[in-house]
């Protein structure tokens, strides 16, 4: 995955807008398939449709995301999926981040340059949230990993980030 340059308003405009549309989709199609599943298979003696609520709230789900599936590829939908495409990149690192940091620690030039793609992702991401609160700490993570480049003499550069490097850890 390589970072890409995002338009914040129009991200977070797009952003809203499908969330809302996801919420409301969600909502009318739940209760749409819940009475209709009560309609034909409810039981009035049992008192409790539950179960039929809980599949008509799941296959809703799945039409949302089979919908959400097709849908991402359109233009309209780029910025919204690319952050969530690099939301899960940065959760697939943020599983392996302790044996990274050693690893890089101990000179490991794939884990600097994991690092550095992480960082660098994040603080897309945070700004494009408005999430600033730890801003300050990723400062200071990027310093530490400045000075183990430079004590092991590593380059890193964010086009030599991919997943395979993670693998190793």
């Amino acid at each position: 995955m390589t970072l890409q340059s995002i338009d914040k308003s129009l991200y977070q405009q797009r952003y809203k807008r499908v969330a809302i549309g996801l919420a409301v989709s969600l909502a009318v199609l739940s209760l749409s398939i819940s009475t209709l599943l009560i309609t034909l298979f409810g039981s009035s003696e049992s008192g409790s449709n539950t179960g039929l609520n809980v599949i008509g709230v799941a296959v809703s789900v799945a039409i949302l995301v089979f919908a959400l599936q097709k849908l991402k590829h359109k233009p309209y939908f780029k910025e919204v999926a690319y952050v969530w495409a690099l939301k899960q990149e940065l959760n697939h690192i943020n599983r392996h981040i302790h044996k990274i940091k050693a690893a890089a620690q101990e000179g490991d030039a794939n884990a600097m340059i994991v690092l550095n793609f992480s960082y660098q992702g994040s603080e897309q991401l945070w700004q494009l949230d408005d999430n600033t609160l730890v801003m300050d700490e990723l400062r200071v993570w990027k310093a530490d990993l400045e000075e183990l480049k430079q004590r092991y003499s590593v380059e890193t550069s964010l086009e030599d980030y991919r997943r395979e490097l993670l693998q190793n850890f």
